[in-house]
């Protein structure tokens, strides 16, 4: 039988060379929201977001085309950078897509980043807008939580149907899939 010790110190070789091995590995990640504001309006608040809140240096910008190159300071390090901020259909409404790509540095970093251009956009534009309501059997908008009440010339709703689902809650319209590819990056 083998030492103990010695197949501890060959898994700890192991270990050791695979997270070096995975440290020099450059890589790009790319993080992304979709939130229903106007691209016209966010367009200046993410350009100010990364200069004045992030302190990043920006290398380019082109509001036409809907991205912002920059080069990032972290750990005595430069890293570049880019934000692109494009329309995108979701449930049949334009909504903006946020992509956020910076180089060699942890997906966590850019996800937090874009938390905080979040939270940006609601303290100086407010809650994004909500989905448009779906319309029922007779084609009339469903008011409230439960639906039109049952009155003269109404069905009476079906048991079990389902609630019409409520309206985007700030942080949570964020989910990475939509309806389509952008339609363009212009307002």
């Amino acid at each position: 039988m083998a030492d103990p010790r010695s197949r501890h110190g060959f898994a700890s070789i192991v270990f050791g060379l695979a997270l070096m091995y995975g440290s020099v590995t450059p890589a790009w990640a790319r993080s992304e929201t979709t939130l229903a504001y106007p691209r016209d309006q966010v367009w200046p608040t993410a350009v100010r977001f990364l200069v004045v809140d992030e302190h990043v240096k920006v290398t380019e910008k082109d509001a036409d085309a809907g991205y912002v190159m920059f080069e990032l300071r972290d750990d005595g390090k430069t890293f570049r950078g880019a934000l692109e901020v494009m329309t995108v259909l979701r449930d049949g409404r334009p909504v903006v897509r946020f992509v956020l790509q910076i180089e060699d540095r942890p997906s966590w970093l850019e996800i937090a980043m874009l938390k905080r251009l979040e939270a940006k956009l609601h303290i100086e534009l407010g809650s994004p807008s909500p989905p448009p309501s779906k319309p029922d059997d007779d084609g009339d908008a469903k008011p409230g939580k439960d639906g039109p009440k049952p009155g003269p010339g109404k069905a009476t709703p079906k048991p079990g149907a389902p609630a019409p689902a409520p309206g985007p809650t700030p942080g949570k319209d964020d989910a990475p899939s939509d309806d389509g590819l952008p339609l363009s990056p212009t307002p």
